[in-house]
């Protein structure tokens, strides 16, 4: 099967992008809505982590609070890397069984985080310009600048994510302008996928 890796900072248009992908029938294989589910009352990543921090990170439903753990995560370099070594393994996991399941003709991995053993077909890079990204998690997530400064700073730079793509899409203007460009990439990849 022919795979795309999507990847991108925080608030750069990944989700837009899968969405995007999704609505033309491309299985999408999400490492945060995996890292999500996983986080869900019952299953292995929320019983570590309650077992960790106890219930100051759960919200009154018993649910993980996701807005104090990510708090928690960039404000100590110790617990974000706790939190990476419990999840990572996990989601690899589930990825090679969404991959396995995948009924599309190519099939997309998107993730924030990115290493040397991704390996795709294809890797597309999305960015966007750093007080964007701020603006757009201020608004989403209704942090404050400083966090959002935080957490956009701990990510992995994005020269180094750069460095990783055959394509790459700069999201600095409108939801049209960007859709257009996924458009031709999403041609591409069907053309490529024929190969």
């Amino acid at each position: 099967m022919f795979t795309v890796g999507i990847t991108g900072g925080i608030a750069t248009g990944k989700s837009l992008a899968t969405d995007f992908f999704a609505a033309k029938d491309i299985d999408i294989i999400d490492a945060d809505k995996i890292s999500r589910s996983l986080q869900e009352p019952g299953e292995e990543g929320y019983e570590a982590i309650v077992k960790k921090f106890g219930t100051a990170v759960l919200a009154k439903d018993q649910t993980i609070n996701r807005s104090e753990l990510r708090t928690l995560a960039f404000s100590n370099k110790d617990t974000k890397k706790w939190l990476e070594d419990l999840m990572h393994p996990i989601i690899g996991q589930k990825v090679l069984e969404g991959f396995e399941q995948a009924k599309s003709k190519w099939a997309i991995y998107s993730a924030p985080l990115w290493s040397e053993k991704n390996k795709f077909d294809r890797v597309m890079v999305i960015d966007a310009p750093r007080g964007q990204q701020i603006e757009r998690i201020i608004k989403r997530d209704n942090s404050s600048a400083e966090l959002a400064g935080q957490i956009v700073d701990q990510q992995l730079h994005r020269h180094l994510r750069v460095g990783f793509a055959n394509d790459f899409l700069m999201n600095d203007s409108n939801i049209e302008t960007f859709e257009s460009k996924l458009d031709f990439y999403f041609n591409l990849y069907n053309k490529l996928a024929d190969e």
